[in-house]
C-alpha cells in the first residue's frame, strides 16, 4: 500500500514544524510503503507512525498520531475521538511528569498538531521525545557479559525511581514491559516510557474503565483470572509492583513473569483471557498458581549470580506474589497507608547495582 493513502501521519516526511524541527527520517517503517519493521519505535504505542527530528543539531523522535483506522470506522467521528482524546490524555500525564521534575520518566519535548493537507485525514497529532539508543529488549543483548549484570540492575533501580516518581502523583503505568524501558546516551541511563496506556486517579482517563490497560501478555494472573478488586491501589499500583518484579524474571531468563507462569499450567487451568477453558474464580485456582510460582522462583534462583540471588529471589516473590493481597514489601504492608511503596527496592537495587559495578571492575 502507498503512503499517500494513508493518513497524514504516513506523510510528515520532509516537513519542517513551527518551531523548528524537522522531520528527516522513518523509524520502523518503508516510507515507500508504509510496511512496518520489527524495530525500537522510541516510545511504544499503538496508533502511532515513528520518526527522527532534527533542530540546530540536535536529533529527536517524533510519534505522530495515526488516523488511518479511524477513516474506514463505521462511525468516524466516534473513532477519531477515541484516538485523539487517548492522545490528549497522554500529553497532560506528560505535562504533569513535567512539571513534577520526573527524571527517569520519559517526557515529552513538545507536543501539537501538523497537517500536510486541508482535509481531516491530512493532520497529524504528535509528541516529541529525547532520543533513546533503544529499549532494554534488544539493548540488553549488545552489553559484554562482564557487565551485563550490572547493567540491568541499574535498570531496575532506574525503572523502580520510574514508577515511585509515577505513584507519587496517583499514576499507574499499567503497561510496563522491556519495550517500554528505555536506554539513554551510551550509558547506565534508564527511563519509564509510553503513557498512554496509564491510568490516572482523578483524571478522567480514556483507559479508566478498563480491567487492565496494558498488555495482557505480562499481565497479573488474577487480571487474567476477571478478579477486579475494588480499590483502585490494589488494582492500579498493585498491577504496576507485579509489572516491575516481572523485569527481574525478563533480564534474568528473557521472558517475563506472566509468560512463564501461563507455560506451567495445562489447558484447563489456563484463564479464558489467554486461551485456557477455567472457568471458576481465582480464589479456586489461586493455591495451584502460588505452586507453580514457587516452582518459577526455584527455576529464577538457578539463573541469577549467587551473590544477588537471594535478594532478587525475595523481591521477585513480593512484588510479583501472585496474590495481590501479598503484594509489596512485608513491612510495607504492615503500614496500610502506603502499603505499595517502592522505596525499599529503590534502595536494593541501589546497592545490588554498585556491588555489580565493583565485581565487574575486579573482572575487567
Amino acid at each position: 500500500m502507498s503512503v499517500e493513502n494513508l493518513a497524514g501521519a504516513w506523510r510528515l516526511l520532509g516537513v519542517t514544524l513551527a518551531s523548528g524541527w524537522k522531520i528527516i527520517e522513518p523509524v520502523g517503517w518503508d516510507p515507500s510503503t508504509g510496511n512496518r519493521a520489527d524495530h525500537y519505535n522510541g516510545t511504544g504505542g499503538n496508533f502511532s507512525v515513528a520518526y527522527v527530528v532534527e533542530r540546530d543539531g540536535h536529533r529527536a523522535f517524533l510519534k505522530a498520531i495515526d488516523l488511518t483506522s479511524a477513516l474506514s470506522a463505521v462511525n468516524v467521528l466516534e473513532e477519531l475521538h477515541q484516538i485523539t482524546s487517548a492522545h490528549s490524555f497522554e500529553a497532560r500525564i506528560l505535562k504533569i511528569c513535567e512539571g513534577e521534575r520526573m527524571d527517569r520518566v520519559v517526557i515529552a519535548l513538545e507536543s501539537g498538531q501538523v497537517a500536510v493537507g486541508p482535509n481531516l485525514q491530512d493532520k497529524a497529532p504528535y509528541l516529541i521525545f529525547e532520543l533513546a539508543d533503544g529499549d532494554v529488549r534488544r539493548r540488553v543483548q549488545r552489553v559484554n557479559d562482564e557487565h551485563r549484570l550490572a547493567w540491568w540492575l541499574h535498570a531496575m533501580h532506574h525503572i523502580a525511581v520510574g514508577l515511585s516518581q509515577l505513584h507519587s502523583r496517583k499514576i499507574a503505568h499499567q503497561d510496563l514491559k522491556p519495550s517500554n524501558v528505555l536506554a539513554f546516551g551510551g550509558k547506565q541511563d534508564f527511563r519509564v516510557a509510553d503513557l498512554g496506556r496509564s491510568i490516572c486517579d482523578g483524571t478522567v482517563g480514556p483507559h479508566d474503565d478498563l480491567l487492565f490497560s496494558g498488555d495482557f501478555g505480562y499481565a497479573p494472573p488474577e487480571i487474567l483470572y476477571g478478579q477486579i478488586d475494588p480499590d483502585w491501589s490494589t488494582r492500579r499500583l498493585g498491577s504496576d509492583l507485579y509489572l516491575l518484579g516481572s523485569m527481574i524474571f525478563f533480564f534474568a531468563t528473557g521472558f517475563g513473569c506472566t509468560q512463564h507462569l501461563i507455560s506451567l499450567l495445562d489447558v484447563p487451568q489456563r484463564p479464558q483471557t489467554l486461551r485456557g477453558a477455567w472457568n471458576s474464580s481465582y480464589e479456586a485456582i489461586l493455591p495451584l498458581i502460588q505452586n507453580k510460582f514457587t516452582d518459577l522462583l526455584v527455576d529464577l534462583q538457578s539463573q541469577l549470580d549467587s551473590s544477588i540471588s537471594v535478594d532478587l529471589i525475595k523481591a521477585a516473590s513480593e512484588l510479583c506474589n501472585p496474590d495481590p493481597r501479598l503484594r509489596g514489601h512485608p513491612l510495607e504492608r504492615v503500614q496500610q497507608s502506603n502499603r505499595f511503596s517502592l522505596a525499599r527496592y529503590v534502595a536494593l537495587f541501589d546497592r545490588l547495582a554498585k556491588l555489580a559495578d565493583i565485581s565487574a571492575r575486579k573482572i575487567a
